[in-house]
């Protein structure tokens, strides 16, 4: 199965063996800004040299990703345009979903120093994935969050840089 790395939120970057990680973080090491329900707005990709590559689904995502308090993660992002129905969908649209789609849980731990989250695969959509970490550059500003890294498209190494838009408080 080929999965759209650099949209599975958790799945962004070069996977990390899990190492002795305390749950909480110490109230220093939190960045407050980071927690809350954010919503996928775009994704651009570069290549070395600058350029633009699109990659993925012409008719775009939509996903979530949520930062809780104590120090957990979900995200959740599924390609647009899809119009099966679970009780009549084809084993093609559905694999076209699965391939483009992502979902993970886990633990959530930011380096304010470095503006990087380190992201634990407790579940994933891949189970691959699973009990690996993943490290993403990150900067808040404002209302937008922009996650950023490298990853290999086609065999391409690219800069990927996703940006999500905080959802109100309900």
């Amino acid at each position: 199965m080929t999965m759209r790395p650099q949209l599975v939120f958790v799945s962004l970057l070069l996977a990390f063996s899990a190492t002795s990680i305390p749950s909480r973080l110490p109230a220093q090491q939190r960045d407050t800004t980071l927690q809350g329900v954010w919503r996928f707005i775009e994704e651009v990709d570069h290549r070395l040299d600058g350029s633009i590559i699109k990659t993925g689904s012409a008719a775009g995502y939509a996903g979530l990703l949520i930062f809780t308090s104590d120090g957990y993660m979900s995200s959740t992002i599924m390609p647009k345009g899809r119009t099966w129905r679970r009780e009549t969908v084809t084993p093609s649209e559905l694999r076209e979903t699965v391939e483009g789609a992502s979902a993970h849980a886990g633990r959530f731990e930011p380096d304010t120093a470095k503006h990087a989250i380190r992201m634990e695969n407790m579940l994933s959509l891949d189970p691959a994935d699973e009990g690996k970490w993943d490290v993403v550059a990150y900067h808040v500003k404002g209302d937008t969050l922009e996650l950023s890294g490298p990853w290999t498209y086609n065999g391409q190494k690219l800069t990927f840089t996703i940006r999500l838009h905080r959802m109100p408080e309900r």
